[in-house]
């Protein structure tokens, strides 16, 4: 099959889920045979490419100063390029607009992931003014929630609401041409469910979960001894709950009878805060902060851990963070954001959203015969998620389309 698969920045993988998931299905797609070429916003690396596998950058030849919007414009001019393929598969929920103009114009069947919410919120994260879930859509209200997000004393809060704005006006030509998309890929039955509640066609999206990295594959190294060692890896700001961490494991150290440390890998808008919390609570000794590590550096980490703390607010499209955890053996306990339950199954504890819910959740799983058990359950619950049994899933949604063109 000839497919054009326009990846958000291939082949670098580390860094958002985006691009690494991305890289796993060119990958996967390509060692099982088919033709795909791969269009990439950044200059690729051209030692990547092979006889199954070419590169081309999509330079955004326009002078628009949004990067969306000029790769829509460069999409929409190489619509005759794009006959010549069986599918054209966009990783960029931006490229909704060119993407279904290539469907209206061609044969070629068209496909686009939603692996967040940008193809319904301009701010991706479907938080009404960073507080609330937003439950339905107008321009009028999400220009209010634009204006009214951030911090309007940021020098880039400017740059940002600019950014934004435009993205919503790509947002709103995107429904005027959605309808002549074949078909969605969503990461989790919660994605699916809020794009249709926003007017996408159900019958439409497929529920394609995330490829896991098999470098996180590794055997589990904790014994699951005290101290128990917990361990938080993301970005550190306040819809991921960073800001509960140090919270919990104090809380965990004096309502428990064991002993408990954490550490917290990862960057962002909360750093500077959590390590002047970190030295004003006299946490040192408890909480270790590293900082953003490497990927290959990573599946050392969960495997040195006992449990995998996520405390989250938002909804997380899928969150490549659960498969890591699993595929080192270490049990997860998460709070109840979007489709986790369904992801996790048997590997971890799924709790209410307080801080007490959370300390609840840990302190449940904390003796070493249930974490054991927990580490046992990833094992299964992780052959799901193989490159092996998820391509053919993507070649059944492709065919699928090829077909009924």
């Amino acid at each position: 099959m000839r497919i054009a698969f326009i990846h958000p920045r291939y082949p670098f993988s580390d860094g958002t889920g985006a691009t690494h998931s991305a890289t796993q299905i060119v990958s996967g797609l390509a060692a099982v045979g088919h033709n795909v070429r791969v269009y990439c916003p950044r200059e690729p690396d051209k030692k990547a490419q092979s006889s199954s596998l070419e590169l081309r950058h999509l330079t955004g030849n326009s002078n628009h100063p949004h990067t969306t919007t000029r790769l829509n414009k460069e999409i929409s001019a190489r619509v005759d390029e794009f006959r010549e393929f069986d599918v054209v598969h966009s990783y960029l929920m931006g490229l909704i607009p060119s993407i279904g103009e290539i469907g209206r114009k061609t044969n070629t069947s068209t496909i686009v992931t939603l692996n967040a919410y940008g193809g319904i919120c301009a701010k991706n994260d479907l938080l009404y003014r960073d507080e609330e879930q937003c439950k339905s859509k107008s321009t009028k209200k999400c220009l209010h929630c634009i204006f009214r997000s951030g911090s309007n004393t940021d020098r880039s809060y400017a740059y940002q609401t600019t950014s934004q704005v435009l993205s919503l006006r790509l947002i709103n030509q995107g429904e005027r041409v959605r309808h002549y998309i074949d078909g969605y890929q969503a990461l989790s039955t919660h994605v699916k469910n809020t794009y249709a509640d926003f007017g996408f066609d159900s019958n439409k999206i497929e529920r394609i979960p995330n490829i896991l990295d098999e470098k996180f594959d590794v055997e589990h190294k904790s014994d699951f001894t005290e101290p128990i060692k917990l361990l938080y890896v993301g970005y550190l700001k306040y819809s991921k709950g960073a800001d509960r961490l140090l919270d919990i494991i104090s809380e965990l150290n004096k309502q428990g009878n064991k002993r408990f440390e954490l550490t917290i890998v990862g960057d962002g808008e909360l750093r500077q805060s959590i390590e002047q919390e970190r030295l004003d609570r006299n946490l040192t000794e408890t909480v270790k902060l590293t900082g953003q590590i490497p990927n290959d550096e990573l599946p050392a980490i969960y495997a040195e851990h006992d449990i995998f703390l996520y405390p989250g607010r938002w909804d997380e499209p899928f969150g490549r963070i659960f498969l890591e955890a699993m595929a080192a053996g270490t049990p997860i306990v998460t709070a109840d954001i979007a489709s986790v339950g369904e992801i996790i199954g048997e590997a971890g504890v799924v709790t209410e959203q307080s801080i007490q819910g959370l300390i609840d959740g840990v302190l449940r799983v904390s003796d070493q015969k249930t974490l054991k058990l927990y580490s046992k359950h990833t094992n299964s619950q992780i052959k799901k998620y193989n490159q092996r049994n998820i391509i053919p899933i993507f070649e059944c949604l492709y065919n699928k389309q090829v077909d009924n063109d």
